[in-house]
């Protein structure tokens, strides 16, 4: 955003889609982003990427020899200590949907701890606490870089969109028109 608008005054929040769609529907902020559209009448959501979900876990012998079998079938996962984004997330609530269409329940996990920040998950993926469900996206340069293995979740759609929100019964500075048309 800086290098789009130098001149200009941003402030980023990083939460969940929940307090995102409040801090819009509250004044508090002009636009926003979201993994998941909440029923809000004062909201409009204009997607903008498809992004699909991953398990993600530490880059060590024993899921490097899972994803050697395939990584076609992750009920190895009720076997781990699962690290999930907090109540709330677009991504828990995504993570959720598609773990029950791979015949999980998310109440048959060792689910050990629920954080809002998605770069504390990595790292405490990566030094190997536990496993998580974050989008592709965010995982992509670790993964790359060998610091972190993904698994698809079998059966999951063509992903989720990341939508772009604002107060439509808001009037919008030039600034934040403009933001939204690019």
């Amino acid at each position: 955003f800086k290098k789009l608008y130098p001149k200009e005054q941003f402030k980023l929040i990083e939460t969940d889609s929940s307090q995102v769609v409040s801090h819009i529907v509250d004044g508090m902020a002009d636009v926003g982003f979201t993994g998941t559209v909440l029923e809000k009448k004062y909201c409009r959501y204009i997607p903008f990427y498809k992004d699909k979900l991953s398990i993600i876990t530490p880059n060590t012998e024993k899921y490097r020899a899972l994803q050697e079998d395939g990584g076609d079938e992750i009920f190895w996962l009720k076997g781990e200590h699962v690290i999930l984004r907090e109540e709330g997330s677009g991504t828990r609530k995504e993570a959720q949907k598609q773990l029950k269409k791979a015949g999980i329940d998310m109440g048959e996990l060792d689910i050990i701890a629920s954080i809002d920040n998605q770069e504390t998950i990595k790292r405490s993926v990566r030094q190997g606490m536990g496993v998580s469900i974050l989008s592709r996206l965010a995982t992509e340069e670790e993964v790359q870089e060998g610091h972190m293995l993904a698994f698809p979740i079998p059966k999951s759609d063509a992903g989720r969109d990341i939508n772009l929100v604002y107060n439509k019964n808001t009037p919008m500075t030039a600034n934040v028109e403009r933001f939204i048309k690019i």
